[in-house]
């Protein structure tokens, strides 16, 4: 980064420093439509079981994300700044807090698992599957806590690679494990015309449903968090945190991360609570529109890989530029990730809009699920380069250390426009599905919109961390 003398060589830093991460996001977004499509063969009570579970998990992660955001803004700044002591103090207090949290937090919603999927609004014939597959998916909660937070920490100082690795072999592990676990035994049978009769293969599998595919998840998350602190502690490696050096609470370091964090807890809190009374709003509608709300928004996610890559790239760029106290060029950087998000994700749009249905059935042949999903991912379209603003300058701000201010962006777009909006829309006025979706559409636009006025207004460049 200390080469870069250009707006091309920002361009080649920013696409090196998010490949990875797209990547990473593309490994992820691929294997979790194979599991979305290995649960839709179960029905639809399955895809609305797994949905109802996730919301409450996605909620809970708000906290995590906050150390996780305060870690990489601080371990960038320290990087930047060539203190690397104090980098690797970062990363060692933020581990301890997560450890500590992680194991808190899945014991209290392991006791309160079934009250959850009650609240979320999970019918009689749903209920019994969603608390099956929280319970267990809360097992391999503290291994998502860890791999999350010190991935965050790994990307501040520059690495997007280790992440990729990680979390894409996990992954595989997942879909591996939904395949061995989710089906009963069976006889597969491969067939090459033109070249051979075929044959037939006998595959073991332990039918375990739902209750399979919680249990391959959780595996998995545990196997990445085991991974990653391997990465972090092994004393040949890049990192080199020694178990054996005396480490105990730094006040200072604590605090430094909580003060960038507890904005960027609220901001997600509120945001994962929003995104949950959204989805409440959905579960009136009936199983066939959540199961079709679930379908959409793994449909969707297949865009985000850009606009994630790109936002964790624009989120180290700006902290390290910051550190090495050279603020143009951390504006730069964030410009220039947004716009190689915004052309990518555009191309995502106009996909969704023309050719909706292709991407539905990768994950079901319900025709009445195929017909509402198709509808939401067209009015989706229209969201995508304005999504792409929302994801990179708020990952920006992030790495400024600028949480407060995406925090309240975030609140008024997801409880004011989408909720608000989103209750309107489809239960008011009576458009159903469509009109909640059109809700989202309007709150990715609006802080889009606020995201890139605040950004390029500058304010962020004197914020201290």
């Amino acid at each position: 980064m200390d080469t870069i003398a250009s707006k091309t060589d920002m361009t080649k830093v920013t696409f090196k420093l998010a490949l990875p991460s797209i990547m990473e996001m593309l490994m992820q977004t691929l294997l979790g439509v194979a599991d979305t499509a290995m649960v839709g063969t179960l029905g639809g009570v399955a895809i609305a079981a797994v949905g109802l579970s996730d919301n409450p998990l996605m909620v809970m992660m708000a906290f995590f994300a906050a150390i996780s955001v305060g870690t990489t803004a601080l371990v960038a700044r320290f990087i930047g700044a060539r203190n690397y002591r104090d980098a690797e103090e970062t990363i060692k207090q933020s581990l301890i807090i997560s450890l500590i949290a992680s194991v808190v937090f899945t014991a209290v919603m392991l006791i309160l698992s079934e009250r959850i999927t009650l609240w979320m609004g999970a019918e009689p014939d749903v209920l019994p599957y969603a608390t099956q597959y929280l319970s267990i998916a809360l097992i391999g909660l503290p291994g998502m806590i860890i791999t999350m937070i010190m991935s965050g920490a790994l990307r501040g100082a520059g690495d997007t690679k280790t992440p990729m690795l990680v979390n894409g072999f996990s992954n595989v592990i997942n879909i591996i494990g939904n395949f061995i676990l989710i089906f009963p035994t069976r006889f597969v049978h491969f067939d090459f015309p033109g070249i051979t009769d075929g044959f037939t293969v006998k595959i073991l599998g332990a039918g375990l449903g739902v209750g399979g595919a919680a249990a391959s998840t959780s595996f998995s998350r545990l196997l990445a968090g085991v991974l990653i602190l391997y990465v972090i502690f092994r004393k040949k490696g890049k990192y080199g945190i020694s178990v054996n050096r005396k480490t105990c609470f730094n006040k200072e370091i604590i605090m430094r991360i909580l003060r960038i964090g507890f904005p960027a807890a609220a901001e997600q809190m509120l945001m994962r609570l929003a995104q949950l009374t959204f989805f409440r709003i959905i579960a009136t509608l009936g199983t066939v529109m959540i199961a079709a709300h679930k379908i959409t928004m793994t449909a969707e996610s297949i865009s985000f890989m850009p606009g994630w890559g790109f936002a964790l790239a624009a989120t180290t760029l700006v902290g390290q530029y910051l550190g090495g106290e050279d603020p143009d060029k951390a504006k730069l950087g964030g410009f220039t990730a947004a716009k190689m998000a915004i052309t990518v994700m555009t191309v995502f749009g106009v996909l969704f809009f023309l050719f909706p249905r292709y991407f539905v059935l990768i994950f079901t042949r319900d025709e009445e699920i195929i017909r509402y999903a198709s509808t939401c991912l067209r009015i989706i379209a229209f969201s995508q380069p304005s999504l792409a603003a929302t994801m990179v300058f708020a990952g920006a701000l992030r790495g400024a250390g600028d949480t407060k201010t995406v925090l309240w962006v975030t609140a008024v777009g997801t409880w004011v426009v989408r909720v608000g909006g989103g209750y309107i829309l489809a239960i008011t006025l009576g458009y159903g599905l469509a009109g909640a979706w059109a809700a989202m559409v309007a709150d990715f636009t609006l802080r889009g919109l606020v995201f890139f006025y605040i950004f390029n207004k500058g304010k962020w460049k004197h914020i201290k961390v």
